[in-house]
């Protein structure tokens, strides 16, 4: 494996300092590159297993909660491990029906095959949190992780197929991490949603808000979303073969791959100054007027002395780097892009460093950024947004402002979220969840919101785990 490097003369960015307790970005890296090692060596040792994404906050009584522990039931049946969060709710109905099925002193169900599997043991990956989250008793073997980038990517590795049940911001993230990455070919396994009356109106909206003369969200990747009430045809689907077809490369190699870019990546940041990360905008028409009020933000806040960073390639990019020039000509305008080969690989800021990992690039927009803005966007758009959400929500990185632009755009989505995780029959998430983000279609708001340095969230209490 590769490791990190050693210099250690540069000043601390924000996301190393709260979530590995570091002083620099050579021990940000160094942590990242252990979990990956950490991570991936247990992996290696354990049996393919089916991962399930869910609610935190998901009660005993909820028909969800009796549906997953029906699903492990079901994979016990079959001898295919469950791997969750380690946490409270669906993660813990899961391994608890596994474990249930699996004991010799339990028969199987009616509807089970005669004879019992040999069983393998229950995996969690728990995340470590400022506030209380203790890895439950159902879980066999597990490793407990500082970072949610690692520990997404130890949930999807080496699994045969994935469920996802209800939650709140952290699911939502899960979800569209692996969506994001099923729609570009990086993952093979099946996926599946449970819970048509929560994920078919968000899905919906989605649908709706990614159409139009230039679509945000290509027609066909909504294609490879099934949402289902059924945990017999879940399991039946995700389980048919046994085999783990995650990736299109072994096991031991991502991690090397990963830890040379963390460490080329956060090299090259340490050469940049603080700047507001700017997300989504890729795919818009060049003469849409949210690129125009992007490119008037940058230019406010290069006269301010704050260059922003673009999060990917094509109108925004330019766009940004044309106004931040006008508002300071000698202040560098940053991006952090995906190596790609079509037309939109194209790029307007002075200093741009590509990577061929999702998990750097969410890295190297979140480090040393003092605010995010937000365009509208696709699938790359919502998962680097709720990364960044789900690890404010669960202060695992310092307070700082996500403004939203475009209400047209924004409004519809968010009136989802809160009508199916917070106003709806079981709530996922809380009112000062949603005050993460602002809303605006102003300039001049936007502008100042970036500049302002956020007043930290009250200190959370104990509650159960992210949902």
């Amino acid at each position: 494996m590769l490791r990190p490097m050693s210099d250690t003369e540069n000043p601390c960015g924000v996301w190393g300092e709260a979530t590995a307790d570091t002083h620099d970005r050579a021990k940000l890296a160094e942590a990242l590159v252990a979990e990956l090692d950490a991570g991936l060596g247990l992996l290696a040792t354990l049996p393919p297993a089916a991962t399930f994404f869910g609610g935190a906050r998901i009660q005993r009584d909820d028909p969800f909660y009796a549906a997953a522990i029906r699903m492990g039931e079901l994979l016990a049946t079959r001898g295919v491990p469950p791997r969750t969060g380690a946490g409270p709710g669906i993660m813990y109905a899961v391994p608890e029906g596994y474990r249930r099925a699996a004991s010799p002193s339990t028969p199987a169900g009616p509807e089970a095959p005669g004879e019992q599997v040999g069983q393998a043991l229950t995996q969690g990956f728990n995340i470590k949190l400022p506030f209380e989250q203790e890895v439950n008793p159902v879980i066999d073997v597990h490793l407990e992780l500082a970072h949610f980038p690692t520990r997404k990517l130890m949930l999807y590795a080496h699994s045969v197929g994935l469920v996802i049940f209800p939650g709140g911001f952290g699911t939502l993230d899960e979800l569209l991490e692996v969506w994001r990455l099923k729609s570009a070919g990086r993952l093979a396994f099946p996926f599946e949603l449970f819970g048509e009356s929560f994920w078919t109106p968000l899905i919906d909206v989605l649908r709706r808000l990614c159409a139009g003369g230039q679509p945000m969200v290509p027609p066909e990747a909504f294609d490879l979303v099934r949402v289902s009430d059924d945990p017999e045809g879940i399991i039946e689907r995700i389980a048919a073969s046994g085999e783990c077809r995650a990736f299109d490369e072994p096991i031991d190699t991502i991690g090397e791959r990963v830890a040379y870019e963390l460490m080329d990546g956060l090299r090259f940041l340490e050469q940049l100054p603080t700047a507001v990360t700017v997300i989504g905008g890729s795919r818009l028409a060049e003469d849409d007027p949210t690129l125009a009020a992007g490119e008037a933000i940058a230019e406010r806040l290069a006269r301010a002395g704050v260059p922003t960073r673009a999060g990917g390639p094509g109108p925004i990019s330019i766009a940004l780097a044309r106004g931040g020039h006008r508002g300071r000509r000698v202040l560098p305008q940053q991006a952090f892009g995906m190596r790609r080969e079509d037309h939109r690989n194209t790029y307007g800021a002075d200093r741009v460093h590509l990577v061929n990992d999702r998990l750097t690039h969410k890295v190297l927009l979140t480090e040393n950024s003092r605010a995010f803005l937000a365009l509208p966007g696709g699938l790359g758009t919502l998962d680097e947004l709720f990364s960044i959400v789900c690890q404010l929500q669960t202060q695992t990185i310092p307070h700082r402002r996500v403004v939203l632009f475009g209400s047209a755009w924004w409004r519809p989505l968010l009136d989802t979220l809160e009508a199916l995780m917070l106003r709806g029959e079981r709530q996922t998430i809380s009112e000062g969840d949603l005050a993460l983000m602002t809303l605006t279609d102003d300039v001049d708001e936007a502008t100042t919101l970036l500049l302002e340095p956020p007043e930290p969230p009250a200190p959370k209490k104990s509650r159960g785990g992210k949902g």
